[in-house]
C-alpha cells in the first residue's frame, strides 16, 4: 500500500491510499430521513439538467428511479411505528456490466442509514463520468456536509489488501460481480455480526401468452414490441435483468411470432446505430452458444439489428447468453411446462398476457427456486428495493425494539 497516491478523477476524489479507513466516519441514521431523500431528489434534478439525457437509457432509469413520486411510494411502503436504524458501515464492491449498478447500490445504502465505502469498477464509460460529476457538485453542498464525510467512493484495480482491510471493520458486505468474484472475495473474512448479501450471475427471460398476443390488433403489437425494445436493447443484455430467451406459452402461430420479430426489427432499424464491435461481438457470441450447445437451431438474422434462434430439448439455459438483440426462443403448450426451463440462477420474468393470479399459481405449485422477479414486458430493466429475492432496506437495516 505503500507509495500509493491520492488521486482524482473528474466527478469524486478517488482514494487509493488504505490510511482513510482510520479517518473515516461511521454513522448509523433512521431509515429514509429527510437529508437522504432531499440528496437523492437533488441527484434526480441535476440528471434532469444533462445534455442529451435520453441518450443515456441507463441515467433515465437512474433519474425516474430517484423520482419524487417514487420516493413518496417507498416512503409510504415503510410507515411503521417500527424504530428502524442503518446496521454501520457498508462496503460496496460493485459490478462494471452496468455502469448505473454503483450508483444504485449507493443509494439504497443511504436510504437505509448506512455509511458507506463504495467500490467503483475501474471501466471508464460516460454514465460513469456523468455521475461521478454530479456526485461531487451535490456532496460538496453545505447541507449535505454529514453526508460527504460518511461516504466515500473509491477505485482499485483487484488489490486483495484493500479488500481485505474494508472487509475487517464493516458491518455489511455487497458483493455484485460473477460467481468466481464472489468466491474470491469471500475468502477475506467479516466481523462475526456482519452479514454479507451477493448479487451473483443471473439471467431473464420474457414469456408471451400466445392467445392473447393473437387478441392485439397491428397497433398494439407494435406497441408490445416496442416495450420489448427497451427491455432487449438498452443495455445491450448486459444487465442481469435482460431478457436473452422468449418463451411462446400456447398453440404454435408461427406467422404471429414472425410478425413480433418483424416488428422489433423495424423498431430497431430506427432507434439503434450498431458500432462494428457490436456487430462483431454478436456474431461472435451467436457462434459461441452454437458450438457449446447442439439444441440452437432455425437461426434468423435480420440485418445486424436482430438475431433470433429455436431452442430445442434443453433444460440448461445457464450458460447460454445472447448480446447486442440475440434472443433465443421457445415454444410451450401451457405456464406449466415453463417449470423445467427454471434454474436458481433465473432472476426477472417480463411477461404478457397472464394474470397475476396465474403467475402466483404456478409459482406455487412448481415450489420454483428461480425467478425473484415477475413484471410486465417493458418493467425489466427497473430498478426496485426487492431484488434478487432480498428488500436492501430492510436487509441494510437493524430493528430497535421499544416496549
Amino acid at each position: 500500500m505503500e507509495g500509493q497516491n491520492r488521486q482524482k478523477s473528474e466527478g469524486v476524489v478517488i482514494l487509493y491510499k488504505i490510511d482513510f479507513l482510520k479517518k473515516i466516519k461511521v454513522k448509523n441514521y433512521i431509515i429514509l430521513n429527510a437529508t437522504v431523500i432531499n440528496f437523492i431528489l437533488d441527484l434526480s434534478n441535476e440528471l434532469k439538467k444533462q445534455k442529451k439525457i435520453y441518450s443515456y437509457p441507463e441515467l433515465v432509469y437512474l433519474m425516474f428511479w430517484c423520482s419524487d413520486k417514487n420516493l413518496k411510494n417507498l416512503i409510504k411502503d415503510y410507515k411503521t411505528d417500527k424504530l428502524r436504524l442503518g446496521r454501520g458501515l457498508v462496503f460496496h464492491i460493485c459490478a462494471a456490466n452496468v455502469s448505473t449498478n454503483f450508483v444504485f447500490s449507493f443509494i439504497f445504502g443511504i436510504l437505509s442509514g448506512n455509511s458507506n465505502i463504495i467500490k467503483i469498477p475501474t471501466k471508464e464509460t460516460k454514465e460513469k463520468k456523468i455521475i461521478l460529476s454530479i456526485l461531487k457538485k451535490i456532496l460538496n453542498f453545505k447541507k449535505y456536509s454529514e453526508l460527504k464525510k460518511n461516504n466515500h467512493f473509491i477505485q482499485y484495480n483487484n488489490n486483495d489488501k484493500f479488500t481485505q482491510e474494508i472487509s475487517k471493520i464493516c458491518d455489511v458486505r455487497i458483493i455484485w460481480g460473477s460467481d468466481n468474484t464472489i468466491s474470491a472475495i469471500r475468502k477475506f473474512e467479516i466481523q462475526p455480526r456482519s452479514i454479507e448479501l451477493t448479487f451473483a450471475d443471473r439471467y431473464s427471460i420474457s414469456v408471451i401468452n400466445l392467445d392473447n398476443f393473437l387478441k392485439l390488433n397491428k397497433k398494439k403489437k407494435l406497441m408490445l414490441a416496442n416495450k420489448f425494445f427497451y427491455d432487449g436493447y438498452s443495455m445491450e443484455q448486459m444487465a442481469c435483468n435482460s431478457p436473452h430467451f422468449i418463451f411462446w406459452v400456447g398453440k404454435k402461430n408461427l406467422d404471429s411470432i414472425n410478425s413480433f420479430w418483424d416488428d422489433l426489427f423495424y423498431i430497431v432499424n430506427k432507434k439503434i446505430i450498431f458500432e462494428n464491435i457490436h456487430i462483431l461481438k454478436k456474431y461472435t457470441n451467436l457462434i459461441k452458444n452454437i458450438i457449446s450447445s447442439e439444441h440452437i437451431k432455425n437461426i434468423r438474422m435480420y440485418s445486424n439489428f436482430l438475431y433470433t434462434a429455436e431452442l430445442h430439448n434443453t433444460k440448461n439455459l445457464n450458460n447460454i447468453r445472447g448480446v447486442n438483440g440475440t434472443f433465443f426462443q421457445v415454444y410451450l403448450n401451457n405456464l406449466s411446462e415453463l417449470e423445467k426451463f427454471v434454474s436458481k440462477k433465473c432472476q426477472t420474468a417480463s411477461y404478457f398476457g397472464f394474470k397475476k393470479e396465474e403467475i402466483k399459481n404456478f409459482v406455487v405449485k412448481n415450489h420454483l427456486k428461480g425467478i425473484d422477479r415477475f413484471v410486465p414486458i417493458g418493467s425489466a430493466l427497473e430498478m426496485e428495493s426487492d431484488w434478487d429475492g432480498f428488500n436492501f432496506i430492510d436487509s441494510l437495516s437493524r430493528i430497535v425494539t421499544l416496549k
